[in-house]
């Protein structure tokens, strides 16, 4: 098990040494396979505090069968790609993300990605987003994960003849 409140104790002073300990025990003492979600899910946002996005990006490409969303397994690639500069590879993994398929049981998960993919069209100026948005519910907000929360009007406002 995961103690949040130790594990940001930790990333917060910046002790990786202690954290990875603290996750390689997790995953020492993992019983079932939500412990090991868990524990892949905690070190991955640790190598993501400490700027190694590249070694988050591959335990979640990795990893990503532990996972019951695909959506939430691809946005987080997609994420992980921004950070790394590669924008036209973070449209790529959010493509073929199964938004439909998993609004059933992974509503939020799947509404965030088609977000940050309708996020990531408008970046390029694709004018199909002004009337995809009309799949997003306009009372929507979505967190980034640099906890800054975003509207369907700010993605229109990246689009060409918007103001």
């Amino acid at each position: 098990m995961i103690d949040v409140d130790r594990f940001n104790e930790l990333a917060r002073s910046e002790d990786w040494d202690g954290l990875t300990a603290m996750l390689d025990g997790a995953r020492d003492t993992a019983l079932s396979s939500d412990d090991v979600k868990r524990e892949v899910h905690w070190r991955g946002v640790a190598l993501e505090r400490q700027g190694r996005y590249e070694d988050a990006l591959n335990l979640i490409r990795d990893k990503a069968q532990l996972f019951n969303s695909k959506c939430g397994v691809q946005q987080r690639q997609a994420a992980l790609l921004l950070k790394l500069g590669r924008d036209q590879e973070a449209l790529s993994a959010l493509e073929t993300a199964p938004f439909e398929a998993e609004m059933p049981t992974f509503y939020g998960l799947a509404l965030d990605a088609k977000f940050s993919y309708f996020h990531l069209l408008a970046q390029q100026g694709d004018p199909s987003v002004r009337e995809r948005l009309a799949e997003i519910p306009d009372d929507y907000r979505h967190m980034t994960m640099d906890i800054e929360s975003m509207t369907k009007a700010d993605i229109l406002a990246l689009l060409p003849g918007v103001k």
